[in-house]
């Protein structure tokens, strides 16, 4: 009995030191996405107090159209780089609890992996089919994960190249203007 308990420990270990790892990265990432919220808002509330001076100046109605066509062109790339630093902070996160995760499966298969030598070499005799069995399964699961690991690393790049895709029409307009 006493041996079952200390076999458990450290799978537990791994599985607290995940969780605050996770948590502490996803803070972090909410952190800096209100900071860049809080620096967009402010900027956003500079812009409309410059912006309401600049009418409240204007004299000539005809050059209102000149004006408002001016602010635009800005408000729309500060838009653009608003969305794209979102997502670089979103992926930043992704990434660093992607490979927090990744590390604790393969400690986590260590640690199994230990536990089965240890428990093979305890067991009674005739229990081997047992164990190649439970091997076996194990390196299903492994070859489970490293496929759902690549396809998930296919996703997140093909959602970059969609980010990135959908912002160069931005910068096309820029350049005719």
């Amino acid at each position: 009995m006493k041996n079952s308990f200390e076999s458990i420990i450290p799978t537990q270990r791994l599985m607290l030191d995940l969780m605050q790892t996770i948590s502490l990265k996803t803070i972090e990432g909410t952190e800096k996405l209100i900071a860049l919220q809080m620096q967009a808002s402010r900027s956003m509330l500079e812009d409309a107090a410059s912006q309401s001076q600049a009418f409240t100046d204007l004299k000539d109605p005809s050059k209102l159209v000149t004006n408002l066509t001016s602010m635009a062109n800005p408000a729309s790339e500060k838009l653009s780089s608003y969305a794209r630093q979102a997502y670089e902070i979103s992926n930043e996160t992704r990434t660093a609890i992607s490979e927090t995760i990744q590390k604790h499966v393969q400690d986590s298969q260590q640690v199994t992996q230990a536990w089965f030598e240890s428990a093979s070499r305890t067991a009674p005799a005739g229990s081997e089919p047992i164990f190649a069995a439970a091997r076996n399964a194990l390196s299903l699961v492994k070859a489970s994960i490293e496929q759902a690991t690549k396809a998930g690393q296919q996703a997140a790049q093909f959602a970059e190249e969609q980010v990135i895709a959908s912002t160069k029409p931005t910068a096309r307009a820029r350049k005719a203007a």
